[in-house]
This record gives structure tokens, sequence and C-alpha cells, in this order.
């Protein structure tokens, strides 16, 4: 009877991991909100609450800081509600949010070959978008493209490029992890840098420069004969990448020099992305409570393009001290999972969820899937898991420790 039990546990979170992985390979597709793409997730949280596994510590507080931020937005638009689109734009905010908890939920009982299936899986993904994006870049697709930029089935190319970030990361550390991943990752990083490329993306080439960069500097800081030669490898990558693209392409070439500043026409002026960073300052410190969703319209043509800004200003004090503890800890967090654990996946996690928010903080980033995806997945990561005492239980014993529960669900613990 209790090996019954245990393969129909592992059934359970055998299924519960597919259902979940489909749902990050639809990411890819965001031009509804709510999305099917909620929809599959919901479903693997659903599933999830049959599987026997840990409610670690880190995820109440992960639930206590999303729900603090919920509580910001929706009393900030309280006064709004019978206005058109409002609970609307609350509701898709909800939906997107509950992402890290869902991706938090599910992950809480992964070990590390569970998340490298993730990245896998997430590559896959990013392919399927950059391919998208590429073909509609190339032929002019307007379905695919917003102002002659790769974007896929994405909203638009900031968040498609941003989107591709952690491919880029992941293919990278598996690059490093296994040999036997490197004819894929052959393959599928060309194409995901390419993405980036045609997304013009300015913040989106820094953010994913920058946050490769400090990635494999941490990872080789110790192996300097094998950190040189990595870092020369990936810069002549990237410049014979760019070199065809550029030469191939006399529309690549006109769009990549015309995106080739720090200010374009939209950010300069009174108005201008940078001018309305300065002109919702004294707002934030006369409306501690904020404007609410949808409100600064009203006032400004252009949303604020910057997270830590819109947060203050649309949500309040709360919203905005809530943000900013929100992505502190979750580097706090990830520290102290890689002391506990020197996993370098800890590591990739972590430095792609910066990439993302670097890029949400030149843009409307709130209802970005992929980032409270990522905030659930730095999150939900169990040290415990990527100990060696835990690697040596079978996979039964690994997918579902034991402990206690309540009513069907896990009783909370550390982790």
């Amino acid at each position: 009877m209790r090996v019954a039990v245990q393969n129909a546990e592992f059934a359970l979170f055998r299924m519960r991991n597919f259902i979940f992985l489909t749902a990050v390979v639809a990411m890819n597709y965001t031009l509804m909100r709510p999305s099917p793409v909620d929809l599959i997730f919901i479903t693997a949280l659903l599933v999830s609450l049959f599987v026997k596994q840990e409610v670690t510590l880190k995820f109440v507080a992960l639930l206590l800081l999303l729900t603090s931020w919920a509580v910001a937005y929706f009393f900030a638009s309280v006064p709004y509600l019978a206005e058109q689109n409002v609970p609307f734009e609350l509701l898709a905010k909800t939906f997107a949010i509950s992402l890290a908890l869902i991706g938090a939920f599910v992950s809480m009982s992964w070990n590390e070959r569970n998340y490298e299936t993730f990245m896998k899986v997430y590559i896959v993904s990013a392919v399927i978008a950059s391919v998208l994006g590429t073909i509609g870049f190339a032929l002019g697709i307007g379905l695919l493209t917003w102002d002659d930029r790769a974007k896929g089935l994405i909203d638009d190319p900031n968040m498609y490029g941003s989107f591709l970030i952690p491919a880029v990361l992941f293919s990278v550390h598996l690059w490093h992890q296994r040999a036997a991943n490197r004819a894929f990752l052959f393959v599928s990083l060309p194409i995901v840098a390419l993405g980036i490329l045609l997304s013009f993306s300015r913040i989106a080439m820094a953010a994913m420069l920058v946050c490769t960069f400090a990635y494999v500097v941490f990872l080789n800081r110790l192996h300097l004969q094998r950190l040189v030669p990595t870092l020369v490898g990936l810069a002549v990558f990237g410049l014979v990448l760019f070199a065809i693209a550029y030469l191939s392409s006399e529309e690549f070439s006109r769009k990549f020099l015309q995106r080739l500043t720090f200010a374009e026409s939209y950010d300069l002026g009174r108005e201008g992305r940078y001018g309305r960073y300065l002109l919702v300052l004294p707002m934030i410190l006369d409306h501690p409570m904020g404007f609410g969703v949808l409100q600064l319209e009203k006032i400004f043509p252009e949303p604020i393009h910057n997270i830590w800004l819109s947060s203050f200003v649309n949500y309040g004090w709360l919203g905005g001290f809530t943000w900013i503890v929100l992505f502190v800890s979750s580097i706090v967090v990830s520290i102290q999972n890689y002391r506990r654990t020197r996993s370098p996946t800890v590591l990739v996690l972590m430095f792609s969820l910066v990439g993302i928010v670097m890029c949400a903080s030149l843009h409307e980033g709130e209802h970005w899937r992929h980032m409270w995806l990522f905030y659930g997945m730095v999150w939900g990561l169990n040290s415990r898991k990527f100990l060696p005492s835990a690697e040596r239980l079978s996979p039964t014993a690994a997918a579902a420790p034991r402990v206690w529960r309540v009513s069907g669900l896990a009783r909370a613990g550390r982790g």
C-alpha cells in the first residue's frame, strides 16, 4: 500500500511539473490579459495542492510581501472602481503577481535537476519567441513586430527583450554545467541573442551584457585560466553575430544606428520619459496613498516607464517601499541560498531576475509574467533539496519529503 501511495504521489509530482512547464512554453504568447497561460499556471497550482511537499518560511514571506503590494494597489484604486477598465486592470495585475506565488509553491519541492529542466524548457520557449520575432522582422509582419522592432507574440519589444535575457544566461550556465547540453545550446544561444538584438531594446541589450558578464566572472572567479578564454569567446561570438546582422540587413543597420543613443525624442522634453521622472517626484511626496491604477494617464500622455517610481506614485508609499523590500530581499535570499548550497543555479536565477528588473526600470514591467515567475523561482528554491543528502534520496522521496499535512496542505517549515 505504501509503495502504491508513493507511486501515486510521484505521478502527481510529474504531472504537476509537466503542466507547469507547459505554461512556461506558452509564456511567449502575451497578447491577452488575463491569458490562457494564466489558466495553465493555475491548473499547475491546483494539482500542487495534492502533492506532498513543504511550505517554507520563505514562501510565507513572499506571500506577505505580494499581499502588501496588492493591498497597496487595490486600496489606492478604490475611489475609481466605477471607472471603465479599472477593475479589469486590477484583476490583470493580480493574475500577474500570482505567478510568483505559483512559481514558488511549485519549485519548493524541486532539486537542482528539476531547475535544470525548467531552464531547458525556458530556453525552448525563448527560442520560439525569438524565431517568431526574427521572422517578423525579416518579412515585415506587423503582428510580430512593433515600429520595425521584433517582438514575436509578446506585447512589445521591450518586454520581448527582457523575456529573452534569462535564456541567454541559462544557455551560458548549462554550457558550463554539462557537455551533453552543448549541441542544443550551440543552436539556441545565437537564436535567442539575435532576438534581443532585433528587439532594439537598449536596456535589454545592456542588461544581457552586464548580467552575463557578472555571472561568468563570479562563476570563474577562482579559475582565471578559464575566465579569460570564456569572456573572449563570448565577446567574439557577440561581435560575429552583430556583424552578420549588420552587414546582411540594411533595415537592421538603419534601425540600430537610430537606436544608438541614450535618449530618443520621446525621452526628452518636459513630458518625455525622463521629464516625467522628475515631475512625479513631488507627486509621490504629496500623495502618500498613491493615485491608483490608470489615473496617471489622465495627467501624462504616456506611463511613467519606471517600475520603481510607478510603484510609489500609483500605489503610494506602501506599494513603493514594498517593491524595494521585495527586490532587495530577493537578492538577500539568493545570497543566503548560495552560501548554503554553493550551487551556480542559485546565481543564474538571481542574475536572470536582476536583468529583467533592469529592463522594468525603464518600462512598465508590472504586468510582465516572466518577471513575477522569476521572483517565484528565487523564493521557492529550497536549499535543502540541493544538499547531497537530499540528492541521495529516491526520486519519490525527493519529490515528496516527509512532512506533516493539515487538511491536504503541507505544514510550514524552514527552507
